[in-house]
């Protein structure tokens, strides 16, 4: 008896090999990003702890932010470089020098070794002109840049902790690397007097969450509270309703 040895044609191979290759055209791209996206997530977190390490460390060498030694702008003075850039550099000498191999710069555009990029966009690719010389910059040996922008010692951004505001401390956390974008790899996070508070929360008042489809500062309590960029995909979330886009 003739023994018959079934295979396949190298037709058969072929058209096999290509289907496999169109399906993984069409779903590589979205795998790829899913896991940029939860890759955004570790990282935002990641500052987040950070921060807020440093902040601990701060307060107990020298008080809460109130007693930094900021100071308020002088009476018919218009000119915010006077006291706000000084703010800023008063808080990250005292906020960073707890953290190990910091890099330090001043007036933070281009400073790249801070891991600062060049220029720093609104989500509709606009760019941002008010990362300017007010800022103070610091760069970990993560990569992640860091700029502060000093507020009105005290200012208020809403009620509980965010009655009294001393900053607003932008986090690049990929560097230099594009997109240099707030809500995709530029995250906002307010110095308060008690902690460090991710801009966006449900009680803010200042940059409400449901600012952040259009700018993407107030994007940053989502991602740290509720592990998800979604808000880059649909633009009907809300702390009282849909919390993932599914």
């Amino acid at each position: 008896m003739t023994k018959i040895n079934y295979g396949f044609t190298l037709a058969e191979v072929l058209i096999t090999l290509g289907i496999i290759g169109v399906v993984a055209a069409m779903t590589m791209p979205s795998l790829i990003a899913n896991h940029q996206e939860k890759v955004t997530v570790t990282k935002v977190k990641k500052v987040y702890s950070i921060l807020s390490q440093a902040y601990l460390i701060a307060v107990e060498e020298y008080g809460t932010p109130d007693e930094w030694g900021t100071t308020a702008r002088d009476a018919g003075d218009e000119n915010d470089e006077n006291y706000s850039a000084g703010n800023a550099v008063i808080i990250r000498e005292k906020l960073f020098k707890g953290l190990q191999k910091v890099s330090i710069c001043d007036k933070a555009k281009k400073q790249k070794a801070c891991n600062i990029a060049d220029a720093y966009y609104w989500p509709d690719r606009s760019k941002d002109s008010s990362l300017s010389t007010q800022t103070a910059s610091a760069g970990t040996a993560d990569g992640t840049g860091f700029l502060i922008i000093a507020n009105s010692p005290g200012e208020s951004r809403g009620p509980g902790v965010l009655n009294k505001t001393y900053a607003i401390i932008y986090a690049d956390i990929n560097g230099t690397k594009k997109p240099n974008t707030y809500g995709k790899d530029l995250f906002a996070f307010y110095l308060t007097n008690d902690n460090i508070t991710p801009l966006g929360t449900k009680d803010e008042t200042f940059w409400s969450f449901d600012t952040c489809f259009n700018s993407g500062v107030s994007c940053t309590a989502w991602v740290v509270f509720n592990e998800n960029t979604d808000y880059l995909h649909c633009n009907d979330l809300s702390w009282s309703g849909k919390r993932t886009c599914k």
